[in-house]
């Protein structure tokens, strides 16, 4: 009966320690899945205040095409999946967990100002002169790691570009002929603009129209407000 319980006792603590062991495991990878989530998060934040600034006077024109470390690329059409594109891509390298190892932007890229004109931007300086420019204080509400925006452009939209009134039906097209018209235009020509009413979706898919460049202004400030 003694050497019973011995065996049982031996068969438990084996188990315990089995356990344990498994726990652990698992402890650890969630604690490296929520080390590469952080790190996605923290390079997105530093992405978009590097390129829009604390206030997110403007918007990305998705996509955007980023740079990473290893000089490989990754074009992204929404906050969510330029999230997903950084996660995987650390998830897959191992780096140090440094400010230089972050990706960068890859110009040029369009953003959209509170006057509703669809900018190309050659450069970081570029960039830092609009920042300049953007009124208010605060910055936008948004998901932390999804990107601090307020709302994006729901397609179909319309641009008024060099006088002519263009539907486009996707972000790749508006991009395109955006960047077309500077290149034969030349930096000091007109910016396209926005035809209103347009339809802007906030993060949490709620929608809302603007009828003018002053409501869509006012949408942005009221995004401010709110997070401020």
């Amino acid at each position: 009966m003694t050497d019973l319980i011995k065996v049982l006792k031996k068969s438990t603590f084996l188990f315990l320690m089995c356990f344990a062991m498994m726990l652990a495991s698992c402890s650890s990878e969630e604690a490296e899945i929520t080390s590469i989530e952080n790190l996605a998060d923290n390079s997105i934040e530093s992405l978009q205040q590097r390129a829009i600034g604390k206030n997110a006077c403007l918007e990305f024109v998705f996509p955007i095409t980023i740079q990473f470390v290893d000089e490989s690329t990754a074009t992204a059409d929404s906050y969510e999946t330029l999230h997903t594109v950084v996660a995987a891509w650390f998830e897959e390298n191992e780096v140090e967990k440094i400010r230089e190892n972050k990706p960068q932007l890859i110009f040029p890229l369009e953003v959209l100002n509170e006057e509703g004109e669809v900018v190309t931007v050659a450069s970081t300086d570029d960039l830092k002169l609009l920042r300049s420019e953007c009124p208010g204080s605060g910055k936008c509400k948004g998901k932390r790691g999804k990107g601090f925006k307020c709302f994006s452009l729901v397609y179909p939209v319309s641009l008024t570009i060099d006088d002519v009134v263009t539907e486009f039906d996707d972000r790749d097209s508006l991009k395109e002929a955006v960047r077309a018209y500077k290149e034969t235009a030349g930096e000091d020509a007109v910016k396209p603009t926005l035809v209103f009413p347009v339809t802007v979706e906030y993060y949490d898919g709620i929608q809302a129209v603007a009828e003018s460049q002053e409501e869509l202004a006012e949408l942005k400030e009221a995004c401010r407000e709110e997070e401020g």
